[in-house]
């Protein structure tokens, strides 16, 4: 949990600074070349932040594959390793403005980005069946609190005082707190894989989601979770961009806001769900929830005034955080007990490839139009797949 906390931290710290490097001429961090547009900026914007999910989708499977080999310990050291490595080229790349190191720093932590997947299977082995879900929702917790560390620590560590080495400040944190976290594991954790001894499958990112698709009963979860995570990658790559255009957010302000709405999805998990699932079914709750988010989302990118624009972003973090339980628990409880991996895996790889795209379209649409029109975008898609859901049901 330690390893994964550090790796999230590490991830979101990205988060209040990337928008800067593309959208604010004004900021230290700006990158963008002479000559090139703001819409330009949009556009390469979408690409690195697409870039992540695009490599992680192709590398987790395999990765998954790896530590049933080699080891769940050998797997997670170069996981942690990789995000080391690319960190310290992010960093580099930021001093020598440098596009191309910049989006190859993306690259590699992508590919060796499956320490969340692998940390939930080292988990899984070394759980009983009572507690295995128990120890899987830990997980999830200290991934949610990452999320809200990590931003409004980039912010923090970008901003006054506290950026004691300039640019690189909070990259070279990150680093540290990696490695940190990589010299832990390396002491600490002990191996639990069964080594199994059999051949790599190589084509398994493709192969997992033609299986998980031929599953009874699933797929319409899975192309909700799609759909809705289509929809989620839109907003996150570009709601930054409207902080910072439309309301002259700083790193500090744009990692105060991911703090807001991380406590609300937060409080949602551990005070509103426990009342709420006990007295209604998820299967009733997530296609409301689906449209209340995306109703959200839509208003929230038509609003001027902060307020309401902050009104309706903690609406969507309360709504988006029922949602997104809802679907883990109903792809996990209508999948049989020996289909649960493969379920789970498949859902795993959907939401990678969801994030992957969109975020890459993204830019496309704010560079057409406008930047909010990609939170208007997600916003549609979100609210259309719940009452097509709700329709179809």
């Amino acid at each position: 949990m330690l390893t994964v906390l550090a790796e999230i931290i590490g991830f979101g710290i990205l988060i209040p600074i990337v928008p800067l490097m593309f959208v604010e001429p004004s900021s230290s961090f700006f990158i963008l070349p002479e000559g090139l547009s703001v819409e330009m900026g949009y556009i390469l914007l979408g690409l690195l932040i697409g870039a992540y999910p695009l490599m992680q989708f192709f590398a987790t499977p395999i990765l998954g594959e790896l530590s049933d080999i080699y080891g769940r310990r050998r797997v997670i050291q170069i996981s942690i390793l990789g995000t080391v490595i690319s960190t310290l080229v992010f960093a580099y790349s930021l001093l020598v403005a440098s596009l191309w190191l910049l989006f190859l720093s993306r690259i590699i932590n992508g590919l060796t980005g499956g320490l969340i997947a692998v940390a939930q299977a080292t988990v899984a082995d070394m759980s009983t069946e009572k507690n295995k879900s128990k120890n899987l929702g830990r997980i999830g917790a200290v991934f949610g609190l990452g999320f809200i560390i990590g931003p409004f620590l980039g912010g923090l560590l970008s901003s006054g005082n506290f950026a004691v080495l300039g640019l690189t400040t909070p990259f070279l944190f990150a680093a540290a707190l990696s490695f940190s976290s990589f010299i832990f594991v390396s002491r600490e954790l002990e191996e639990t894989s069964p080594l199994k001894q059999k051949k790599v499958e190589w084509s398994k990112p493709l192969s997992q989601i033609r299986k998980g698709l031929d599953l009874p009963d699933l797929r319409r979860f899975f192309a909700v979770n799609f759909f809705y995570f289509s929809g989620f990658a839109f907003f996150t790559t570009f709601v930054s961009v409207v902080l910072v255009e439309r309301f002259s957010f700083s790193q500090l302000d744009i990692g105060n806001f991911f703090l807001y709405i991380g406590v609300i999805i937060m409080i949602t998990q551990l005070a509103v769900i426990p009342k709420l699932f006990p007295r209604f079914k998820e299967e009733y709750v997530m296609p409301l929830t689906l449209i209340l988010t995306g109703l959200s989302i839509l208003i929230l990118g038509l609003q001027t005034e902060l307020l309401l624009f902050l009104v309706f972003a903690g609406l969507f973090s309360l709504f988006n955080g029922i949602t997104n339980i809802s679907l883990e628990t109903l792809v996990s409880r209508n999948a049989s007990d020996e289909d649960q991996g493969l379920a789970l895996g498949t859902n795993q790889s959907l939401r990678s490839l969801a994030n992957a795209v969109p975020s890459m379209l993204s830019g496309v649409a704010a560079a057409l139009f406008t930047s909010a029109t990609p939170i208007l975008i997600a916003g549609g898609i979100i609210l259309l797949t719940g009452l097509l859901y709700k329709l179809i049901d």
